[in-house]
């Protein structure tokens, strides 16, 4: 198996939205990153993420590899690519790390000599089951609140014009959570990059925002990256009732993967993640099981950077963020 750089890359809406030219675009101006597809012989395909610094390159899968006909590859094909794929980057140099890939990347495998650990997703399959199935899979709970929000005139708005209101209910939720967020900035020019491709929607009662959601797609599936909730929601449900419409319009777009995004396999129990996750897994959706990983190419180098990044940060009287991987394996070494 040959891997090579593929230099345009033929992109439809059976791609997945990182395959799509503006989000390319979106990546370089607004992170400074550069995007690469790599293929091999048969035309499978991997879409990554590069960047460096003045110290390291690093390189980030944005999604597993995918067939020619922009499929899921079997677990036996995706180890034998990705391990072709590490070697490809290694004898070229092209990056000292790959870093582990964002949490809506579930792996089957992970390739040799990596880190890795236990990782999984919520997703609803919209493309074999009728909106009725889809809705009776749906938790009793989650289907009263559901009722119980459109009963008491929770309004629904999607759009452009909702950027405003979900970025306001977003700020909030990842302050309340002491968590790193964008700036608004960042999601006009995200929505701007593919316009045709993204839904920005807010749950509103009485006028005031209550919960929102900007999720990218394609027909190839949905991804909820980015939910918010107002402190004190007026009406029961509707965030829930949101999250099902915007099913329901998926669907009738001919969208195929509604993901909810992320999922520890580890025990969340008594934490916000398991509220999270119950949450997702209510609308019936099912768990997909895999793993994220990374791998450091150039060790001697990748050393003497976490060295001094760690001697920096503890300086300033701070500490460095690990990563999912590194959390969980942390908490697996606990036990």
């Amino acid at each position: 198996m040959k891997i090579a750089i593929v230099n345009e890359i033929k992109t439809d809406n059976n791609c997945p939205y990182f395959y799509l030219n503006g989000y390319t675009s979106f990546i370089k101006e607004l992170e400074s990153k550069s995007v690469f597809c790599f293929t091999d012989e048969f035309n499978n395909t991997i879409v990554c993420k590069t960047w460096k610094n003045k110290f390291l390159k690093f390189i980030q899968p944005i999604y597993p590899p995918l067939s020619s006909n922009k499929e899921r590859l079997s677990k036996q094909q995706e180890l034998e690519f990705l391990n072709k794929w590490v070697s490809f980057i290694s004898d070229a140099k092209l990056a000292d790390r790959v870093v582990q890939a964002e949490n809506f990347a579930v792996f089957k495998t992970a390739p040799k000599k990596t880190i890795s650990a236990p990782f999984g997703t919520y997703y609803l399959n919209l493309e074999k089951n009728t909106e009725e199935d889809l809705f009776q899979k749906v938790h009793v709970k989650h289907r009263n609140v559901i009722r119980n929000a459109e009963k008491n005139g929770v309004e629904l708005r999607y759009g452009k014009d909702c950027i405003e209101d979900f970025y306001s209910l977003y700020k909030q939720t990842m302050k309340r959570s002491n968590m790193y967020y964008q700036d608004i900035f960042y999601f006009k020019q995200f929505y701007n990059s593919i316009p045709q491709n993204i839904v920005c929607g807010v749950a509103y009662f009485n006028g005031i925002p209550q919960g929102g959601l900007f999720i990218p797609y394609t027909k190839f599936g949905s991804f909820y990256l980015y939910g918010a909730s107002n402190e004190k929601i007026e009406i029961n449900g509707s965030i829930n009732y949101l999250h099902w419409n915007t099913i329901k319009l998926l669907k009738k777009e001919g969208v195929r993967r509604y993901d909810f995004v992320g999922a520890r396999l580890s025990n969340v129990s008594g934490t916000k993640l398991e509220g999270v996750q119950q949450f997702k897994k209510r609308f019936g959706a099912e768990l997909e099981e895999g793993f994220l990983w990374k791998i450091d190419l150039n060790k001697n180098k990748c050393d003497i950077y976490d060295t001094l990044l760690s001697v920096k940060t503890k300086l300033r009287g701070k500490e460095i963020p690990l990563d999912i991987i590194d959390q969980e394996n942390r908490k697996a070494y606990a036990k």
